[in-house]
């Protein structure tokens, strides 16, 4: 049974015999809502596009107005971006301390370096410098005649105190000894240049080998034992050579110790203590000479007049400014 529609009871439309109808109308049922869709998705793709090139533009006209205005004038500094902390372990920080402390130290050139000056020349003071002349703290008694010889101090200032020497019986300390002598003729006569030749052997034997020695030896003139202007060793070597050199000795010409003090005083390092014998007079001027010479050092000189007692005045002020002995040693035994 059907409607006046020409609808079947159920709702569905009513098929034409030749099934057209039914098609046609399926199609143009489905066919407005396809394209609408069609057309939506078309309409948002172009306003999307649109909308993205308008935001684009927009954005690019902002970012060029900005970076113009900054660069036309002098504007805030831009503010930092985000800053990245970077965490390290215990492990890795103990083994990136390793690795810096494993470098190397740069390596320093070398260079040529001016020599240093010889030790030499710079004297030490002495000890007399130091601790004051003994006979200023306690003179000692000096005697006339052959007693003489037991009266001196048997002490002397400069040195170091590591030995000892004895030279006509007058004692003194130190580790270098300067013996400055005389050979003038007059020591030719009465046996008297073998008595010294005598003493100063016996007084080399007695030092100890590590001390030094140098004999001068003067008349006119001075010169060096054996020509030998430096401190010599007190080994057998050294006495050996000064006995060759004593033997040879001889007696000439006048009595003028100034250059043998002068030769004396030029050694390096100075004398601890220095004998200065002479057996006749000499200049006033040269003890004068002696205590400029010895002004720096203040070495102990040790005078001794041998037979004669001609030098005796000078002897003794030589002897009392440089804080030495004075001792008058008379004629060999058996000799006028």
């Amino acid at each position: 049974m059907t409607d006046p529609s020409g609808t079947q009871p159920t709702g569905r439309p009513r098929a034409r015999p030749d099934g057209v109808g039914s098609g046609v109308a399926a199609v143009a049922e489905a066919a407005p809502f396809d394209e609408k869709l069609l057309r939506w998705i078309r309409r948002a793709t172009v306003i999307g596009l649109a909308v993205s090139v308008l935001v684009h533009l927009a954005a690019w006209f902002i970012a060029a107005h900005m970076s113009i205005g900054l660069s036309a004038g002098a504007g805030p500094a831009p503010m930092p971006g985000v800053v990245d902390f970077a965490v390290m372990t215990e492990a890795e920080l103990s083994q990136l301390q390793d690795s810096a402390l494993s470098f190397d130290s740069p390596s320093v050139p070398e260079t040529n370096q001016e020599p240093l000056p010889e030790i030499e020349s710079l004297d030490m003071p002495s000890e007399e410098e130091i601790t004051g002349s003994l006979a200023e703290i306690a003179p000692t008694t000096i005697g006339a005649g052959a007693g003489d010889i037991g009266q001196t101090s048997g002490l002397s200032e400069g040195g170091s105190g590591s030995g000892s020497a004895s030279f006509f019986g007058v004692e003194a300390t130190g580790s270098r000894f300067l013996y400055i002598v005389d050979t003038s003729g007059s020591m030719g006569i009465g046996g008297k240049l073998e008595a010294l030749q005598h003493e100063l052997v016996k007084s080399l034997d007695g030092l100890l080998e590590a001390a030094e020695f140098l004999v001068i030896t003067y008349n006119s003139g001075a010169s060096a034992l054996d020509g030998r202007q430096v401190w010599s060793d007190a080994d057998e070597r050294g006495r050996r050579a000064a006995r060759r050199a004593i033997a040879r000795l001889g007696a000439s010409g006048g009595t003028n110790p100034g250059p043998a003090f002068q030769l004396g005083f030029a050694m390096r390092p100075p004398p601890d203590a220095i004998y200065f014998m002479t057996d006749g007079e000499f200049s006033d001027e040269v003890a004068g000479e002696i205590a400029m010479l010895n002004a720096e050092y203040k070495v102990p000189i040790h005078c001794i007049a041998f037979v004669s007692r001609e030098s005796e005045i000078l002897m003794r002020t030589i002897a009392q400014q440089s804080g030495g002995s004075y001792t008058f040693v008379p004629a060999p035994t058996g000799r006028p």
